[in-house]
């Protein structure tokens, strides 16, 4: 079966037998330390987080970075060069920091407000198996949902990258998806797409609240194996079930 072209936020385009592309972009405004931001932090921390995004859905699909572009809707000095710092900071945090990187800057007009646009490319072989669940499954989520400054207050505590490709690699996970800022609910019904099985929620979740830059990951596990994983990864917290239709 071949990938599709397009699967949930990204993009593949097959340009080998063997091997497709893989896009995955974000972006930010506003939030900086200029005039008309309406968040005021050091860019270098929006800029990390920007990344974080797509190296999370690169993480979760299985795909293989190659190349970082940045665009940056500001001048180089001061906000672009700590725009930058904050992507070579986040890329060494995911073990990306040979990465190249590709980009640009504004440097004819005056900006009155922080803007940034990332894309990540990278590569997939084009036999790679997508998700696909065909029992009954728990679903689990790590982290909890920041937005805006609590993002910057709790960035200490954000789950790390490492945990996500350890969760990645465990047989009892079945699909794992960063959430963003169509929350929990709208991640959880990608997952169902294509099979027989339907997400109910436990009582008191949130299902509509933003994420943010992915400070949440769900998941997929085996309905078997979930005690196990709670017990090996205490933070995770059971949120809901996927049951046959």
């Amino acid at each position: 079966m071949s990938l599709p072209t397009s699967y949930r936020d990204l993009t593949i385009m097959p340009i080998f037998t063997e091997k497709a592309l893989v896009v995955a972009c974000d972006t930010s405004a506003a939030i900086g330390q200029k005039e008309h931001d309406a968040v005021y932090i050091d860019p270098a921390i929006t800029a990390a987080f920007c990344l974080r995004v797509p190296i999370l859905e690169f993480i979760c699909f299985g795909a293989k970075p190659l190349c970082i572009i940045d665009l940056i809707g500001n001048e180089y000095e001061p906000t672009g060069r700590q725009i930058l710092s904050g992507i070579k900071g986040e890329m060494v945090k995911a073990g990306l920091g040979d990465l190249p990187i590709n980009g640009s800057t504004e440097e004819n007009m005056v900006t009155t407000a922080t803007s940034i646009g990332i894309t990540l490319i990278g590569e997939i072989p084009t036999d790679h198996a997508l998700p696909r669940m065909e029992e009954e499954c728990t679903l689990l989520q790590l982290g909890q949902p920041y937005i805006t400054n609590e993002v910057v207050k709790n960035r200490d505590i954000i789950f790390s990258y490492d945990i996500v490709k350890k969760l990645k690699g465990e047989p009892a996970v079945v699909d794992l998806l960063p959430v963003g800022s169509k929350g929990i609910g709208y991640e959880a019904q990608l997952m169902t797409e294509n099979s027989d099985f339907q997400v109910t929620f436990n009582e008191g979740v949130d299902t509509e609240c933003s994420a943010g830059p992915a400070t949440v990951l769900i998941l997929a596990v085996k309905k078997n194996r979930v005690d196990e994983l709670l017990e090996k990864y205490p933070e995770l917290k059971q949120i809901g079930e996927f049951t046959r239709r």
